[in-house]
């Protein structure tokens, strides 16, 4: 078994990425779109909300002796996209956070070293 570096640091994604990707473009442009896709599920729940059955047909719903409303089976399933964008755009912002973050910290230092150079 091979053995494992631990000491080598990780490759910076930002290099790995094509430079044509915007990061800031990029996190606005997920978060606009988990704010779409939750105004959509909202939509589709109330909806869904007005299109179940009610009295005694929500009995023979439950007893599958009815058949429900498309959009009633189709509402948890935009649900799960709403919150799979929210989480995506949520995870993107949190890296762009961390990469600025590392950035200026690095930028800091730098102007540590050339104060400390120049006195």
């Amino acid at each position: 078994m091979p053995a494992v570096d631990n000491n080598k640091p990780m490759k910076n994604l930002r290099t790995c990425l094509p430079k044509a990707l915007q990061p800031k473009k990029l996190g606005n442009s997920t978060a606009a779109l988990a704010g779409l896709a939750s105004a959509v599920s909202v939509f589709v729940g109330v909806l869904a909300a007005r299109a179940a059955p009610h009295g005694w047909i929500r009995i023979a719903s439950a007893l599958h002796l009815h058949r429900q409303p498309m959009i009633v089976k189709l509402a948890p399933v935009v649900a799960g996209i709403a919150v799979t964008l929210a989480t995506a755009a949520g995870l993107v912002k949190f890296y762009l956070w961390c990469v600025e973050r590392e950035e200026a910290e690095i930028a800091a230092r730098a102007d540590e070293r050339s104060a400390a150079t120049d006195a």
